[in-house]
């Protein structure tokens, strides 16, 4: 099968947006683990994957990321929204899927007698399928959400590469070395399968980038948006959060984990020694904006407390989070 090209037309015409998007991410990582599509995922992260996160009962979905075809259902891809960032409101719209809306997609895009093996037997049974499929994509998330954490910083200092090069004319060289399976070349995109009308040209689209913290040789697009297409393609600096994964892995039956979340629970645990917002986000290695976002989450839960020092403001456990700390910090019974 030969690809295709989309032409961008005059670089200094072309709107550029950067999105850190969780889903496109997340379904990079399963199509690596599952799919037999090579996306540079670092074998740990591909072993802790296929150990923790592959309940028996999600097996059915698995199909979904072997298919060859490069079209999957907006209700499933994740990416519905390339601008969303929070992966907690994606999971919700999955869990809220209801199984009616896969077989209009599916059934709207392929004739009866057109339709793959693949997707006939989706259909056969698409609640079943849209159960496993949810119960995969959750628990793969519950394990690889530290990894997302981590690349936080990374997140940043790639939103500002881009947006430093879209304001000084240096949109070309970012394009063609981005190392995605759409490549740039002579002011038009080459595209790894075929694509039709309206879609070869971009038009008054936007163009969206979209790193992925998934491994050295991610890859995927989307040319079909009304407003804008998007290309997904490896964070830069992916390599050095690589050694700090295992680190950031809840230890087996860490209750305070199962409960917050792995970031608001290493923040709870970081607040022994009141730090300020900043300290906090250096000892985590996270954004200062990630961290503030979570604090304010803590708080609002009766939590996490501000306190004023003259000019600093730091951080403290209130007496409930003390509770729920020392409640949960001890391993759950086998």
């Amino acid at each position: 099968m030969t690809g295709d090209t989309l032409q961008l037309g005059s670089l200094e015409q072309v709107r550029v947006g950067v999105s850190r998007h969780p889903g496109a991410t997340l379904f990079s990582v399963l199509k690596d683990v599952w799919g037999g599509c090579p996306q540079g995922v670092p074998r740990p992260w591909r072993q802790l994957i296929q150990q923790k996160a592959t309940p028996a009962t999600a097996v059915p979905a698995l199909p979904l990321f072997r298919s060859r075809d490069c079209w999957v259902p907006d209700c499933l891809a994740l990416t519905r929204d390339v601008h969303a960032v929070d992966m907690d409101a994606l999971l919700d719209e999955l869990h809220d899927l209801d199984p009616d809306r896969l077989t209009a997609e599916v059934t709207s895009r392929f004739p009866d007698t057109g339709m793959p093996p693949l997707w006939r037997s989706v259909l056969n049974d698409s609640q079943g399928f849209v159960a496993a499929y949810q119960k995969l994509v959750t628990a793969a998330w519950e394990v690889f959400a530290p990894v997302w954490a981590q690349a936080d910083r990374l997140f940043g200092r790639e939103m500002e590469r881009i947006g430093i090069a879209a304001v000084t004319g240096g949109l070309a060289p970012v394009l063609a070395g981005l190392d995605s399976v759409v490549h740039y070349q002579d002011g038009a995109l080459r595209l790894p399968h075929p694509a039709s009308e309206p879609h070869t040209r971009l038009g008054d689209r936007t163009l969206v980038l979209v790193p992925l913290a998934s491994g050295f040789a991610a890859g995927m697009y989307g040319i079909e948006g009304d407003d804008h297409i998007w290309i997904g393609y490896p964070l830069p600096g992916l390599a050095g959060i690589v050694t700090r994964v295992q680190a950031a892995q809840p230890p087996p039956g860490d209750a305070l984990n199962l409960v917050l979340g792995p970031v608001r629970a290493a923040i709870l645990r970081h607040l022994s020694q009141p730090p300020s917002v900043s300290e906090l986000a250096h000892a985590l290695q996270l954004g200062v904006s990630t961290v503030t976002y979570h604090c304010d989450q803590l708080a609002a839960a009766g939590l996490l407390d501000r306190q004023r020092y003259g000019r600093q403001v730091r951080l403290h456990r209130t007496p409930r989070g003390s509770a729920l700390l020392e409640l949960l910090t001890n391993p759950l019974p086998n």
